[in-house]
């Protein structure tokens, strides 16, 4: 190889780099922006790019699933970059904080206990602990991403959202939710019920003849994660429910964990 190729050869990979390092700018910009969408325009304002360019990379996102554009042409991160922020969840110290009042939780009610982390408009699983009733009603995996309103601590993480949140949120998604759940007007009067009582109570949500109770908390400002017990609706009459509910906010209590203030039901 002659001197003048191997100066040509940093000169094509710092070239070939560029568009890797505009795409990471443009994803760094929706992530920031992750909450209220941002646009194309607000994009290239802020990247400096032109108008075909960030277009191009942001379709390649989109394509990829890192970035999601939604109906009101707004771009949001995408479920493969929260998979990728969220692949570390089970070192995290908030697992390590919740794992001893989770085994408590499990113990005396002998069920299965879930910790999900509220991502956007998503629930993730990061941990569970079973209890010693020989009928198991696993219906989440750690690692599994599901969307707010599905299951018992998904629900208890929708009621986290404020009434503008909420109402965004339908209309992003209605069509995924269950159908008992997408009316906005019934989706809003359960939330309101969440709001109320202090946590969520689900029957054949996920599964048929397995029940739920779930009870959000918060982490950082701004930042929300639940715990629920899952059973067999057998083992789910109203009283028990209450009984749990009331356990794991003694049990989030003592750890030190800041509960949801119960806000104003919906109208």
């Amino acid at each position: 190889m002659n001197v003048e190729t191997q100066r040509e050869k940093p000169a094509r990979i710092a070239k070939g780099a560029q568009a890797v390092f505009r795409a990471i700018d443009l994803l760094k910009l929706v992530g920031l922006n992750h909450e209220k969408g941002i646009s194309l325009a607000s994009l290239v304002a802020a990247t400096g790019l032109d108008r075909a360019t960030t277009y191009r990379l942001l379709s390649s996102l989109v394509q990829s699933g890192m970035v999601a554009r939604d109906e009101a042409k707004l771009y949001r991160l995408g479920l493969e970059s929260m998979q990728l922020g969220l692949a570390t969840m089970s070192r995290v110290p908030i697992m390590e904080r919740c794992r001893p009042t989770m085994i408590r939780i499990a113990r005396r009610t002998e069920d299965t206990v879930y910790l999900v982390i509220r991502n956007g408009d998503y629930a993730h699983c990061v941990h569970y602990e079973q209890g010693a009733f020989p009928i198991k009603a696993l219906v989440l995996q750690v690692g599994g991403l599901r969307l707010l309103g599905v299951g018992s601590a998904g629900t208890a993480l929708l009621s986290t959202l404020t009434d503008a949140e909420l109402e965004a949120f339908h209309a992003r998604h209605v069509d995924e939710l269950p159908a008992e759940r997408r009316s906005l007007s019934l989706l809003r009067k359960h939330v309101g019920h969440i709001r109320q009582r202090g946590y969520a109570s689900t029957d054949n949500l996920v599964a048929a003849g397995v029940s739920g109770v779930g009870m959000a908390f918060q982490v950082t400002p701004g930042t929300y994660a639940a715990i629920s017990v899952g059973a067999i609706r057998s083992r789910m009459d109203d009283a028990r429910r209450r009984e749990i509910a009331a356990l794991m906010k003694d049990e989030l209590q003592s750890g030190g964990w800041r509960m949801i203030e119960r806000l104003s039901p919906l109208p």
